[in-house]
């Protein structure tokens, strides 16, 4: 939108189609809002000044047509007071909305992998991050000016360089939050899953709660906490992080996996459809190895011998069906 046509929207000299167009142009963002109070709080002022003169000349040849010299003094001194109520307060209005226009100029800068995709970004600060697939980070442009943010959607290692005067600082969709200086560790934050799982492979981490300034945790390597969503519980375990990682280097290695966040997995790596057949399934844990060289075939094999279940694969609608046998 043009400053001229948000001028002349000001001045409602527009018809009814004109002022439609601008009115939903100024709904449309924050940024468009701020513009067109910045730009109607600046024209206010360019134009009082003019009208203001106009306004007294009007009065004064009046007054003098009037011999009304009286007058004169309480009229300047209604304007000088609207004066100074009027013009500070528009200046405050333009400085205002100039500078949160300044500060909405922050850019988001995403990274993001598609499903069956491992991407790997380095970060201007030298950090390493692996997404797997299905991923998201999301900074911004002053990412390493004070201190390292992004959030997390998905699953990610981190590589952080380490720096004592600026924390790195993942944000996931749950609300917790982990901060550290610098260490390798990886985080697990899919929406479409109940927990949010770290673990840390080296250095330390600290857990917090989106809204809290104490640690809720500090890990030591080889833990993982897990966040339940709904319950809203941590828990602590010991793992061997080469399992929890291995993705990295193209395998899925599950341990006593529930079934139904195996099928997740699949999903994400595979760009297949898994479909549970029953609520027996429930209960049921997956161990073994999934590699991404193996086939949809491959899959249905080692879930057929490793288990009592049944695996159909429909090429039409590329789903796998599991059943009981």
């Amino acid at each position: 939108m043009k400053e001229a046509d948000l001028i002349k929207f000001i001045e409602k000299k527009g018809d009814t189609e004109f002022n439609s167009a601008v009115i939903s142009w100024i709904n449309a963002s924050q940024n468009n809002q701020a513009l067109f109070s910045k730009i109607k709080a600046k024209h206010v002022i360019d134009t009082l000044d003019s009208n203001t003169e106009s306004t007294l000349a009007t009065r004064k040849y009046n007054e003098f047509l009037e011999k009304k010299k009286a007058a004169k003094k309480p009229l300047r001194f209604l304007l000088k007071v609207a004066s100074v109520i009027i013009l500070p307060l528009l200046l405050s209005t333009y400085l205002y909305f100039n500078n949160q226009n300044s500060t909405t100029n922050k850019e988001e800068i995403a990274f993001t992998s598609s499903v069956k995709e491992q991407k790997t970004v380095t970060l201007k600060d030298g950090t390493v991050v692996w997404l797997n697939a299905d991923s998201k980070i999301i900074l911004d442009n002053e990412y390493n000016s004070e201190e390292r943010r992004l959030k997390l959607y998905g699953e990610a290692f981190f590589d952080v360089v380490k720096n004592k005067d600026k924390p790195f600082i993942v944000e996931t969709v749950s609300g917790i939050k982990i901060k550290v200086l610098g260490t390798t560790f990886n985080v697990k934050s899919y929406s479409s899953e109940k927990n949010v799982e770290t673990t840390l492979v080296t250095g330390k981490v600290e857990l917090y709660d989106q809204k809290e300034d104490k640690a809720l945790f500090t890990l030591s390597p080889k833990q993982k906490a897990t966040f339940s969503k709904k319950e809203k519980e941590l828990s602590i375990t010991e793992v061997a992080t080469k399992n929890i990682t291995s993705w990295k280097s193209g395998r899925l290695i599950f341990d006593k996996t529930p079934l139904d966040e195996f099928a997740l997995n699949i999903e994400r790596w595979f760009d297949v459809k898994v479909i549970i057949a029953s609520n027996n399934f429930k209960g049921y844990s997956f161990s073994g190895k999934i590699d991404k060289t193996n086939s949809i075939e491959d899959i249905m094999k080692v879930l057929e011998v490793s288990s009592n279940l049944n695996c159909t694969y429909s090429k039409n609608t590329n789903t796998i069906v599991i059943k009981s046998k």
